[in-house]
């Protein structure tokens, strides 16, 4: 079991181990608030674009849905005519400047989460930390109407026009305390003052309605799996109805959000075997098996289609998300009422 496991299994428990870290919460509460209430106040130098920037983000560690929602997000914007342009930190690269993503892009050299996001958008994409530093690059090579920010919600040298939070649905904010006694990078109070709280569920779970916080359900749309070049695709419900034993894999946030969707598209779990990796694990050919049929998330068979692998039966699910109409229109309201503010500036 990895660090990261144990930390996130006492974490998504009531009384978890890591409550041996309780004496330094009002530490950690203090400069989490000061963080927020400097960039609030104006003290913090936070970087103004001159076009909207939406932030999708979380206030919670692990995986939540960011990336299905900037891919939707993405969809939606190109579809009204929009320019769109994508920003990340790029986790897991080393990198010592502003580095464009696309499609032919290497995850050892930007990350793999950012070249996922420019073979699914074909949206403009820098990588780099330093946010500004990223969306100046964007600007010079692209007129681009609008910028979304993967990840970075708390990071206040970026100033942000709209803020998406997501929230998993099974596991919530777990014990709602902060790190690293829980998994919360801010409180839950926080959520009162972004745009939206999304999660990704057919419907109100547990988990969801102990926030006392509207939450926008929205649903996957995901129904093929796709080779692992990307060449044949195969109905979900063809692929689980035949009762072969499929191995299921992935180095993500949340590997048991993963393995609900495939349930949730058929797969019979107990002709199934498991394999969790840590996020954003650098894939070897030993660490896929040469005689299974193989899933794994589409995040991870970004890395995997550089390896020479023996295996021809491996087989990935891109998440697609269904935004509800609802939000679309009071997305793009919001959009639109910054845009102006913008242009009047």
């Amino acid at each position: 079991m990895t660090i990261e496991s144990c930390f996130t299994r006492a974490w998504y428990r009531k009384f978890g181990w890591t409550h041996v870290f309780q004496p330094i919460q009002p530490v950690v509460r203090y400069l989490v608030a000061k963080k927020r209430q400097n960039f609030l106040l104006g003290k913090t130098t936070s970087y103004r674009a001159p076009v909207p920037v939406v932030v999708v983000g979380n206030i919670s560690v692990g995986g939540t849905g960011k990336s299905p929602m900037v891919i939707a997000l993405c969809e939606l914007l190109t579809a009204s005519g929009l320019k769109v342009g994508i920003i990340s930190r790029g986790h897991g690269a080393s990198l010592s400047k502003p580095e464009r993503v696309d499609a032919e892009s290497l995850a050892e050299v930007v990350g793999d989460e950012p070249v996922m996001l420019a073979r699914r958008t074909q949206c403009p994409m820098v990588v780099f930390p330093d946010r500004k530093k990223a969306i100046e690059l964007l600007l010079e090579e692209h007129v681009l109407d609008v910028i979304i920010s993967d990840d970075g919600m708390q990071h206040y040298a970026l100033d942000r026009d709209i803020e998406i939070a997501m929230i998993d649905a099974q596991r919530g904010l777990g014990n709602e305390q902060l790190l690293p006694v829980g998994p919360l990078r801010e409180p839950q109070a926080r959520l009162n003052d972004v745009d939206f709280v999304v999660s990704i569920a057919p419907q109100q779970t547990d988990s969801l309605k102990a926030l006392n916080h509207p939450v926008r359900l929205m649903a996957i749309t995901s129904d093929y799996l796709y080779s692992l070049d990307g060449k044949h695709q195969l109905a979900c419900e063809t692929a689980f109805l035949e009762h072969r034993q499929w191995h299921v894999m992935a180095g993500i946030g949340n590997p048991e959000r993963f393995k609900r969707t495939l349930k949730d598209k058929g797969l019979n779990e107990a002709a199934c075997t498991y394999q969790w990796f840590s996020d954003h694990h650098g894939f070897k050919a030993s660490d896929i098996p040469k005689d299974k049929a193989v899933i794994m998330t589409e995040k991870d068979a970004v890395k995997c289609q550089a390896l020479t692998l023996n295996n021809s039966d491996i087989w990935y699910l891109p998440i697609s998300l269904a935004l509800p109409d609802d939000f679309k229109e009071a997305f793009i309201a919001k959009l639109n009422s910054i845009k102006v503010e913008v242009t009047h500036e």
